[in-house]
């Protein structure tokens, strides 16, 4: 009981953390570094017995590995703290993110996907194209409501439809048209964790994420059309309503999309910021900002204030993967072992395109492994050094985040697909078999992408 009673307040020594790390922002001292990685310390024993059970075995096995590292190294005991502190900044934005989900409740964005997919579509091949561009729209802010939001409207739009062809087109619209959302969202913490590896500007690598979103919409959008044209549907008269209404929310909601981006773009490339920080501290000003615009500063503190402290007090599996990782990282560059993790690569030296395809197929193996993709980035983060000597860093960034984006929806273990599959009662490996091909197809899009920037880099 007493335990319970303390877990409601870790948002409290978590954020202590997250200060400490913003101080060593402007005030690089290795002491506080070392502070900070004691603390992290502490934050993985505190969250262990917390998390999942496949984030406890994945934590388990990076230490391990970890360890391993470590002990064939030269490196000193008194190293062991500051190799946690790493990857603080990630759970900081990760801690930061509710507050941008918290503006758009507040001011009833949630329902402006309700709006635009609720629109009478002459069939089921028209309604997918909507599905998809309403979801990439959307979901940028909406992240994860919009899935839930779109697949519960969804389900009731095509109730009268059979249940296999529903389910298939359903999970393939949400969670295809997630990831190409993901692909561009300063607030995607894959594509905000290949910007740290890499140390790429955003503005450099957004025009071409933007480029492989629209492709990826245009391919994908013309197969579910073709693929669902022969089914009609009937939607019902009520969600016909309020056209005009839902323009006004979507016009507002893409001047602040773009309004963030710019305050993103400013602190990065004028103030300076490190881009990963730049969005952190951005996300809450920005939230409260807007929230006072459109009237709703009340409703968005009575809704961000609690869903920030549960979602803060619960940030136990990214802790123990990101902590865990950020070990294995520091310890795997210090080892004489690094060298046979180089070897495939310096083996394909001279071979871009065949480098890209191994990162390509390790990532895709790694998460049907049920491996986090940002392990797996974590792991090509260990060979940074290496991979930015062969690649340039907006294409090293283009490469990685593509990759890792595009297994999101055939991830078995997760969130957004265990989600779906909980929606439609369905087995996650149906779902991966569905979307496999669609993960295969946009990884090599961003391939194709990112091969194209070596003409420009």
């Amino acid at each position: 009981m007493i335990v319970r009673h303390i877990s409601n307040y870790l948002y409290i020594f978590y954020s202590f953390v997250f200060a400490l790390n913003v101080v060593h922002v402007f005030w690089n001292n290795s002491t506080l570094y070392t502070i900070i990685g004691i603390l992290g310390i502490v934050m993985l024993a505190i969250s262990f017995p917390r998390s999942d059970r496949v984030f406890k075995i994945l934590g388990m096995v990076l230490l391990v590995a970890g360890a391993f590292f470590f002990f064939s190294s030269e490196t000193t005991f008194q190293e062991i703290p500051s190799f946690f502190a790493g990857n603080i900044g990630l759970l900081f934005l990760l801690s930061m993110l509710p507050w941008m989900n918290s503006v758009v409740k507040a001011g009833r964005y949630n329902k402006l996907l309700q709006s635009l997919l609720g629109s009478n579509a002459k069939g089921l091949g028209s309604l997918y194209v909507r599905s998809e561009v309403t979801m990439v729209s959307l979901a940028a802010f909406l992240n994860l409501s919009s899935a839930t939001i779109s697949q519960d409207l969804l389900k009731e739009q095509l109730k009268d439809v059979k249940t296999k062809v529903k389910n298939s087109f359903i999970l393939m619209a949400t969670l295809r048209g997630y990831s190409l959302a993901l692909l561009w969202s300063p607030l995607e913490i894959l594509l905000a964790t290949s910007i740290f590896i890499t140390g790429a500007n955003y503005l450099e690598v957004l025009p071409w994420m933007l480029l492989i979103a629209v492709l990826g919409i245009s391919m994908d959008s013309l197969m579910g059309k073709m693929m669902f044209r022969k089914y009609g549907m009937e939607a019902p008269p009520s969600l016909e309503k309020g056209t005009g209404k839902s323009r006004n929310k979507l016009v507002q909601f893409i001047v602040a999309l773009v309004l963030f981006l710019s305050v993103v773009v400013f602190l990065g490339n004028v103030i300076q910021l490190d881009f990963l920080f730049a969005v952190t501290v951005s996300i809450f000003p920005f939230a409260f900002t807007w929230a006072v615009l459109v009237k709703r500063r009340r409703s968005f503190l009575h809704v961000g204030w609690p869903t920030w402290k549960w979602k803060t007090n619960h940030l136990s599996n990214f802790i123990v993967l990101l902590l865990s990782l950020s070990f294995l990282t520091e310890t795997l560059n210090a080892s004489p072992y690094l060298k046979y993790l180089q070897d495939p690569l310096i083996a394909l030296e001279g071979s871009p395109l065949l480098i890209m395809l191994f990162i390509q197929a390790a990532f895709l193996v790694m998460t049907l492994l049920g491996v986090h993709p940002l392990a797996t980035m974590g792991i090509f983060g260990g060979v940074s050094e290496l991979l930015i000597g062969t690649f340039p860093e907006v294409t090293l960034t283009i490469l990685l985040s593509a990759c890792a984006i595009a297994t999101v929806p055939s991830a078995p273990y997760g969130l957004i697909v265990t989600i779906t599959s909980v929606a439609l009662r369905m087995n996650p490996y149906q779902i991966v078999l569905r979307n496999l091909p669609y993960s295969i197809l946009l990884g090599f899009l961003g391939i194709g992408i990112s091969l194209l920037t070596l003409l420009v880099y």
